[in-house]
């Protein structure tokens, strides 16, 4: 059997673990070439999913399948949400003082960083004329901004566009002439957890699907944001692989059942 196939993922890793899981093949019996290592971008805003190109001629018959052990998943609540940047990662809790993230301990922001943040985000927010409460604070893997308002869809914006570009901003501005100490994630009324659960409901849902008619089967089109949240959803389900095709704006996660 000659075949060749591009796989797209978060990671190198999860693309070769994708194609050893689709091809039935056993990683290091791969002919993989990387052809893009990706990029997690700044804020989601120029990220992009890693890509290798699968080379494969031996019989597929004369290797057995590698074991992967079987996960119960829980999914999220499949409530129909429209599709909104979201940043891939789980809500921040608050840490005591240090935490450790990839093996780098994340120490505790400095006040006037924290300071800074908040009265840059109540000056933002009041020349929209908003009537909004501001909160930042230091939790831990990123500096928090919550805002709490009476006019949240307003201040959330169709598909969330004006709550990013507010986080963007605010990035911006505070690191333009400090040095980068945290990322600051603004949220209003816990918008973003629940994008999130919305996303990995869509997920599950597309992957039953999948499975039921033996085809694969398109998510919408979506920034690198969420396609990586679908692909960190569905890596560990042993049943399903994940891609991603499309190009810029038209790209989107295609979830194709494992025969």
């Amino acid at each position: 059997m000659n075949d060749s196939r591009e796989f797209y993922a978060a990671t190198v890793d999860e693309a070769v673990e994708k194609a050893s899981a689709a091809f039935g093949v056993p990683r290091d019996r791969l002919n993989f070439e990387v052809l893009d290592e990706g990029s997690t971008g700044f804020l989601g805003i120029g990220a992009r999913d890693a890509r290798i190109l699968v080379k494969r001629s031996e019989p597929q018959t004369d290797v057995p399948a590698p074991d992967r052990e079987s996960q119960t998943l829980e999914y999220a609540d499949e409530r129909s949400v429209e599709p909104v940047e979201e940043e891939p990662r789980e809500p921040a809790q608050t840490q005591p003082a240090q935490i450790v993230e990839n093996g780098v301990v994340a120490e505790d922001a400095p006040e006037d960083l924290i300071l800074a943040v908040d009265e840059f985000a109540t000056t933002l927010i009041d020349a929209m004329g908003l009537d909004a409460t501001v909160d930042a604070y230091d939790s831990g893997e990123v500096i928090s901004v919550d805002v709490a308002t009476e006019e949240t869809g307003l201040f959330i914006g169709q598909k969330g566009e004006t709550i990013d570009a507010i986080q963007y901003l605010l990035n911006v501005a505070i690191y333009k002439n400090r040095p980068f100490a945290k990322r600051i994630v603004v949220d209003s009324e816990g918008y973003r957890q629940r994008r999130v659960e919305a996303i990995q409901g869509m997920a599950h849902r597309t992957a039953r699907r999948a499975l039921r008619e033996g085809r694969p089967l398109s998510l919408p089109p979506m920034p690198a944001a969420e396609r990586r949240v679908v692909h960190l959803f569905l890596k560990e389900n042993p049943q399903v692989t994940t891609s991603s095709e499309g190009k810029e704006e038209d790209r989107r996660v295609v979830v194709s059942p494992i025969h």
